[in-house]
C-alpha cells in the first residue's frame, strides 16, 4: 500500500506537470507534494519507528517514531528516503518555489544525498510546476567512506539503490547522477556544465567537502538563487568554511536558520570566485 500511494502520487504529478496548468491544479499539487513529503522522510510510515544509532549497523534496533525528532530531522529512519526532516524538505519546497516564480534559471543540485530522497522531493515539486527543463543533480560517493565505521551499512548507499527509489516513485528521467568524492566530480563538472543551479545544498560535514563544493559551484549559483548548508549550525569545521570563504570572498550575505541543524542564503550579488584562497586540505581531503 505504501509504495503504491507513493507511485500514484508521483504519476499525478507527472499528469499535472504535462498540461496547462488550471485552477483546481494547486489543491491538486499540494496534496501529492505532501504525500511525497511524507514518504521520503518515512512518517508515511512511522509504525517502523526509528533508530537505534548506537546499535551495531547504525540500524539494527529500533524504537518508536518521534514525531518531534523527524520534524527536524534529529533521528535515523527506518524507512524513509532522507534523514532530511520535515523542516529542511519544507525548506527546500520553499526555496525551489521562489526560484520558480520569480524566473530564476537553474537546477537543483545536492552534495550528499544517502538515499536520494531530496532529490526525489525536488524532481517531483519541478514536475508538478511545470518545470521538465530544470533537471536533478546527486553527488556522492555512493559507497562506504573511513568515517563510517560500524554504521556503514545504513550510511553507504549504492547507486543502484537511489536508482531504484527514483523508481518507485515512477521518476524515469530529468535527474542525473555524478559519482565520486566531491573533489572528484564536483570540478570536471563545474568545467564541463554551462547551466546555472538555482538551488544548491550542500551536505558534506566537513571543511574540505564544503570547500571543494562551493568554490566549483557557487558562481553557477545567479543572483536570487539560494544556498543550504545542511550542516553548517552543528558542524564547526562546516561553520568554519563559511565564515573564511564569506570573509574572504566578500560575500554580503547572511545565513537565515532552517533548523536546528541547517541554514541557507539567498544570493544578492554576483561575485567570482578567487581561487587564491582555496586551502590545502583541512580534513577528509587528506
Amino acid at each position: 500500500m505504501y509504495g503504491s500511494l507513493v507511485v500514484l502520487a508521483c504519476s499525478l504529478l507527472l499528469c499535472v506537470s504535462a498540461r496547462p496548468p488550471q485552477a483546481h491544479d494547486n489543491v491538486k499539487r499540494d496534496f501529492l507534494l505532501n504525500l511525497v513529503e511524507m514518504a521520503v522522510t518515512g512518517s508515511l510510515f512511522d509504525e517502523a519507528g526509528q533508530c537505534v544509532m548506537q546499535s551495531p549497523g547504525g540500524c539494527s534496533e529500533t524504537k518508536p517514531y518521534d514525531k518531534a525528532l523527524r520534524s527536524e530531522g534529529l533521528d535515523w529512519p527506518v524507512v524513509g528516503h532522507t534523514m532530511v526532516g520535515h523542516q529542511r524538505i519544507q525548506n527546500v519546497k520553499s526555496l525551489l518555489v521562489d526560484v520558480i516564480n520569480n524566473n530564476v534559471p537553474g537546477d537543483f543540485a545536492e552534495l550528499g544525498v544517502w538515499r536520494g530522497g531530496v532529490c526525489i522531493f525536488a524532481r517531483c515539486l519541478l514536475n508538478a510546476y511545470h518545470q521538465p527543463n530544470r533537471k536533478v543533480h546527486l553527488f556522492d560517493a555512493f559507497e562506504s567512506l573511513p568515517g563510517y565505521a560500524t554504521t556503514a551499512s545504513y550510511l553507504a548507499v549504492p547507486q543502484s539503490a537511489v536508482q531504484h527509489n527514483f523508481d518507485k516513485y515512477g521518476l524515469k528521467d530529468g535527474y542525473v547522477f555524478h559519482k565520486g568524492l566531491f573533489k572528484h566530480s564536483v570540478p570536471p563538472f563545474a568545467k564541463a556544465f554551462t547551466g546555472n543551479i538555482s538551488v544548491l545544498r550542500v551536505d558534506g560535514n566537513f571543511y574540505d567537502s564544503y570547500q571543494d563544493a562551493m568554490y566549483y559551484l557557487y558562481d553557477k549559483v545567479p543572483v536570487g538563487g539560494y544556498v543550504i548548508f545542511d550542516d553548517v549550525r552543528t558542524h564547526d569545521a562546516v561553520m568554519r568554511f563559511w565564515l573564511d570563504f564569506k570573509k574572504e570572498q566578500g560575500l554580503p550575505e547572511e545565513l537565515t536558520t532552517i533548523d536546528f541543524h541547517s541554514a541557507y542564503f539567498k544570493k544578492t550579488q554576483a561575485i567570482v570566485t578567487d581561487f587564491k584562497h582555496f586551502r590545502a586540505p583541512q580534513d577528509c581531503n587528506k
